[in-house]
């Protein structure tokens, strides 16, 4: 499932893919940084 965060440099939006993790439960495992596809800033992923 992708999630959408914005890039704290450029203020470009960025899809973020998570993988999915348990069978039943809706949880998803996100990467802890991933660099913007506009400017290549290294973004780090917010905890929430």
């Amino acid at each position: 499932m992708d999630f959408e965060y914005d890039c704290w440099r450029c203020g470009s939006t960025n899809a973020v893919y998570g993988e999915s993790k348990g069978f039943i439960t809706v949880y998803y495992e996100l990467p802890a940084e991933w660099s913007c596809y506009w400017c290549d800033a290294i973004n780090i992923t917010p905890d929430d």
